[in-house]
Order: C-alpha cells, then structure tokens, then sequence
C-alpha cells in the first residue's frame, strides 16, 4: 500500500496526518507527505524578481510546515517521504499520486484560510473528482 497525504499546515490536515499515520503503521504501508506552495504570481503587473521572491517565499513556509511534519511524525516513530511541490495544489496532488503511485490519498476537508494559504479553493473536491485512485476526506 502506498499513501499519499497531502499537507498544507491546517489542522485538517494535521488530523488527515494523524489518521493516515495510524493507518499507514497497521498496514505497512509506504507514506509520501507532500505540500504545495501554490504559484499566486498570476498578474502581469508583478516583475519576474517579485514573483521570484513571491514564489521563494511560499516555497520556504513550505519547507518549514515540512520540517514540523517530519518531526512529528519522527516523534511517533513513522517514516515518511517529504516532498513539496509548486504549482495548483489539486493538479500537482494528483501529479504526484500518479508519480509515486498511490493507492489512496488522504487530504484534510479544508485548507488554511487567510493570504498566506497554500491550498485556495476547494482542492479536496478537485483531487477526489480526478485522483487516479481512492481518495480518503478527513473532517
């Protein structure tokens, strides 16, 4: 069994973490966490360096939700692959899903709200309509 849990710092996903994380220990399952620092850098008003800084900005939040993470899931003796992608959080979702594999992705009902969320819109609904396998929606 290979999981996919996507992470974007909320405590929806924290919870989607904790489950995935029990169920990936009773089943010896393979766990990828992933994070996607969402490409905002839309407008033709932004220079290619102020959407460079923008873009390393959110990459680097991205890696510090990682890092905490990693960490929580060392403290409770779980393995898991860190990756972090940029881009839309369903597509590059789904991308990965199909890269590694998985056999269910798990994703938190909602994501973090306020400008500095990496997951806008509702991204759960976009991965469960196109995910190439089962998808698991923790509340």
């Amino acid at each position: 069994m290979n999981i996919l849990i996507a992470h974007d710092g909320s405590a929806h996903a924290d919870k989607a973490l904790l489950e995935a994380g029990k169920m990936g220990v009773l089943m010896a399952a393979k766990l990828t966490v992933m994070t996607v620092a969402q490409d905002l850098c839309l407008s033709e008003d932004i220079s290619d360096s102020e959407s460079k800084f923008i873009t390393e900005s959110l990459f680097s939040e991205a890696e510090g939700v990682m890092k905490k993470v990693s960490a929580d899931l060392a403290a409770k003796g779980i393995k898991a692959e860190i990756v972090i992608k940029v881009g839309n959080p369903a597509e590059k979702i789904i991308d990965t899903a199909k890269e590694i594999g998985a056999d269910l992705i798990v994703v938190g009902s909602h994501g973090r709200h306020g400008a500095q969320r990496f997951f806008l819109g509702s991204v759960s609904a976009k991965v469960l309509e196109h995910a190439p396998c089962h998808v698991l929606i923790i509340k």
